[in-house]
């Protein structure tokens, strides 16, 4: 009996090695997904944040609080997980806030963040 149950215990173990490798639990946004959306989303008055008049527009002005990162606002701003990587996330940071790095950040200031 015991060595049926290691036998059925070595199978489960390499199933399931085979599938995380194969198929992977995290899933990968495609190239779709990642595309920007150039819409302005809806955000609400406690965000403190100050939408550009353009309804084209790639970024959004936002009031930096105390704990916020760059990712977190991202996320505030698209109300879900951003589909982009968090390279493409601080690259686009970058470029909008003329090569400001994300740790840099100050509460108080005004940046510059993309809309995905």
């Amino acid at each position: 009996m015991i060595r049926l149950f290691i036998a059925a215990l070595i199978c489960i173990t390499i199933f399931s090695i085979y599938y995380d490798l194969s198929k992977g639990t995290i899933p990968i946004a495609n190239e779709q997904q990642a595309a920007p959306v150039m819409t302005t989303p809806s955000l609400t008055e406690e965000q403190d944040t100050d939408t550009e008049t353009d309804t084209n527009a790639t970024y959004i002005e936002v009031e930096v609080k105390a704990g916020d990162t760059v990712l977190t606002v991202a996320e505030r701003i698209a109300n879900k997980p951003i589909p982009v990587s968090i390279t493409q996330l601080v690259e686009d940071f970058q470029l909008l806030n003329e090569g400001m790095a994300p740790e840099k950040i100050q509460v108080g200031k005004t940046y510059k963040f993309p809309l995905y």
